[in-house]
């Protein structure tokens, strides 16, 4: 016989038909990208669902309000067009763009793409971006103001003073590292893409 305390607690009512399984709180990861690629984005930070063309993911983005979509861009059967405005009437949907040519970040970027990541790609800094851009889902409006002075998006930003030296216009979008001296820039001017010193 259990000693008197092994009662103390009292036990919750078991309803028929309820599910002993706890719902899984990970916030939800949407990927759009090569089956090659998809072990590259972590198991243990997010819930993963899968799509296999744009009408597949919107649907998706649509039932699941996903935290981040990474796409790949370098898929013919995905519209970086569609699932970008997907993501953003959800409100809460950050987008991070996967590729291996950097001179197909602008047309993302121009869509509203939070974050970049070039090809080839470690799993710890798709971790690292993923967790970045979920946190920023979750920012205060002041929050959102502050990045909004420092021209930032995701973890894109707006440099008003380093021109393009294709086209010479100023608003340089910085999109990724290449390594601690150098950085990669895109005009939305004329499409450009090279690389510049790092700037912090």
């Amino acid at each position: 016989m259990l000693p008197p305390r092994a009662y103390s607690e009292p036990l919750p009512p078991i309803s028929p038909g309820a599910s002993q399984v706890t719902a899984d709180r990970r916030p939800i990861l949407l990927l759009a990208v090569a089956a090659t690629e998809v072990d590259r984005f972590s198991t243990s930070r997010f819930t993963r669902l899968t799509a296999q063309n744009t009408a597949d993911a919107v649907r998706t983005i649509e039932r699941s309000r996903p935290r981040v979509v990474a796409l790949d861009i370098d898929l013919p059967h995905f519209d970086v067009g569609a699932i970008h405005t997907a993501a953003h009437q959800t409100g809460l949907t950050s987008v991070l763009v996967v590729t291996e040519a950097p001179e197909r970040v602008p047309v993302a970027l121009k869509a509203g793409c939070d974050g970049v990541l070039l090809k080839p790609f470690a799993p710890n800094l798709a971790a690292a971006r993923l967790g970045r851009l979920v946190r920023e889902t979750l920012l205060t409006p002041a929050a959102r103001r502050a990045a909004a002075v420092l021209l930032q998006h995701g973890t894109n930003r707006t440099w008003p003073d380093t021109a393009c030296p294709t086209c010479g216009r100023a608003g340089a979008v910085s999109f990724e590292f290449s390594s601690y001296r150098r950085m990669w820039y895109a005009c939305l001017q004329c499409d450009g893409v090279w690389l510049g010193p790092r700037q912090e």
